[in-house]
């Protein structure tokens, strides 16, 4: 079992990296900041339940990673917002203010919202490892050496891991287009 001074300069050493994962899988402040800390406040209450055989950070991100994924549909809900939204009192709409001032065709611009939809709901139809890994790398920008000081693995792991990702994502992406036809 762990000591809570270990537990405690765990918090201590770890917050940064958990709060940038955190943030790489939620895409805003306020989940990441809360997921994070439910995550500390699980591994104080689960402490009796750690295989001192395994490290710690990896213990500690698979909790992140399970309560990230059981909270996803509230972070899904947070970031969703209806184009018929309105911003302001004078009826100005989320969708007015997002027009092209070029003059853009409508179409297009739909067409790519949709696209940017299907890639958004392929991707959360990944497992968590996969999603975690696509989006620390492909979306947020973060170095492969990064991304393997984040998760806690190897180099080598966090280029097969984001290798079979991108194959499932395509995987998924294909199928989405297969049912739209």
């Amino acid at each position: 079992m762990l000591e809570r001074g270990a537990l405690e300069r765990f918090v201590d050493e770890y917050a940064d990296h958990a709060y940038a994962f955190a943030l790489s899988l939620c895409g805003n402040e306020p989940d990441a900041r809360e997921l994070v800390q439910e995550a500390f406040v699980r591994i104080f209450d689960k402490a009796d339940l750690y295989d001192e055989s395994q490290p710690l950070s990896s213990w500690f991100l698979t909790i992140l990673k399970n309560l990230f994924r059981d909270g996803t549909r509230r972070c899904e809900r947070r970031l969703k917002l209806s184009l018929d939204a309105p911003i302001g009192r004078d009826g100005l709409t989320v969708a007015d203010a997002a027009a092209d001032p070029r003059e853009e065709a409508v179409l297009d611009r739909l067409e790519r919202e949709e696209s940017s939809a299907l890639v958004r709901r392929a991707l959360s139809e990944l497992p968590p490892a996969a999603r975690a890994v696509l989006t620390m790398v492909d979306a947020e920008g973060l170095g492969y050496e990064d991304a393997a000081r984040v998760l806690g693995c190897p180099l080598g792991t966090v280029r097969s891991r984001l290798n079979r990702a991108r194959a499932l994502l395509r995987g998924r992406l294909l199928a989405q287009e297969e049912a739209t036809r």
